[in-house]
């Protein structure tokens, strides 16, 4: 009677841990795909951010911008590598769980220790978002300024050309 008690709350244990096991593997599945998104997303913005210094004419102020949003942004993709490699060790240590319930203790330790590095990780990213951001806004003031630089030059132009018969002043 002992016994089959006993083997019940092992049973039910042992099931406990494969649920959160596998519970544990489908949300780093998913933390895993928005990492991957981020650093597109981050691709991207290095790729649009060059654009509009080709397009503007590289103003002073905004290299000094991008420079310092380029270093925040290779910092960032750093990071978010590092947190990929670390997540990827985390779902692969989770599947052999779910195949290997005789060693899930041992996996468990290894998925905390990698969980502790994920969230010391995230912690060091964190104040080169708050950076980014920061430069994102010093760059969009400065796109702000810059359009209106160049609408003051066009209407600039117009008006003398305006003045000057036989130019076309569209």
């Amino acid at each position: 009677m002992i016994r089959k008690t006993l083997s019940i709350i092992a049973l039910l244990l042992l099931s406990g841990f494969l649920i959160n096991g596998i519970t544990m593997t489908q949300n780093l599945k998913r933390l895993h795909a928005g990492l991957e998104s981020n650093v597109e997303s981050v691709k991207t913005l290095n790729q649009v951010q060059s654009s509009i210094i080709d397009k503007n004419g590289e103003l002073s102020r905004m290299l000094s911008t991008m420079d310092r949003a380029d270093k925040g942004l290779d910092d960032a993709i750093g990071k978010t590598d590092q947190l990929l490699v670390l997540l990827s060790k985390v779902v692969d240590y989770n599947a052999d769980t779910l195949r290997l319930n005789d060693q899930m203790l041992k996996y468990s330790s290894n998925s905390k220790r990698d969980i502790q590095s994920i969230s010391q990780s995230l912690a060091e990213l964190d104040p080169y978002m708050k950076q980014m951001d920061e430069m994102l806004k010093n760059l969009a003031a400065t796109a702000k300024d810059d359009e209106k630089y160049l609408k003051d030059i066009l209407n600039s132009t117009r008006h003398m050309n305006s003045k000057l018969p036989g130019v076309n002043t569209r």
